[in-house]
């Protein structure tokens, strides 16, 4: 019996040592997420913001999608916010913001990440936190004229 349970506990060690290489691995990988360029996503910053953001919105809802390069969730929410921006194809303007290089994400008292914010005529008319599905996304940005 006594065995068994030193076999199991060194197989489940082996398991999750096994997992978190795979992960770390990963993460390495992925590691600057805005690094990679996209057509449809812009990247925000302390320098653009006023421009790409706050005046832009006075013509169409905006996303930011504030993220940091070690958050897991936020890589987990690229893909949506890149299939959002495709399928919405220019009626708003999606971008992110990374918060551990860019101070204006403290204006919005950015807690916790990933967070979204649909600003429009330079105000926060709607905000999600965590990993939010394509359809909700897509359904708030239409309330505001994408």
């Amino acid at each position: 019996m006594k065995k068994a349970t030193t076999i199991t506990i060194t197989i489940l060690a082996f398991i999750l040592v096994g997992a978190l290489i795979i992960g770390w691995s990963i993460y390495q990988k992925k590691k600057d997420v805005a690094a990679e360029p996209s057509l449809y996503v812009r990247i925000f910053s302390d320098e653009n913001f006023e421009t790409d953001v706050v005046e832009a919105s006075k013509t169409r809802p905006i996303l930011v999608d504030f993220y940091a390069d070690w958050c897991f969730p936020c890589r987990m929410l690229d893909p949506i916010i890149e299939e959002v921006a495709k399928e919405l194809k220019g009626r708003a303007i999606i971008g992110k913001l990374n918060t551990d290089k860019n101070l204006i994400a403290r204006r919005f008292g950015i807690t916790k990440i990933p967070a979204i914010f649909i600003i429009r005529d330079g105000e926060i008319k709607n905000a999600f936190y965590g990993v939010v599905p394509k359809e909700t996304i897509v359904k708030a940005l239409a309330e505001f004229g994408a």
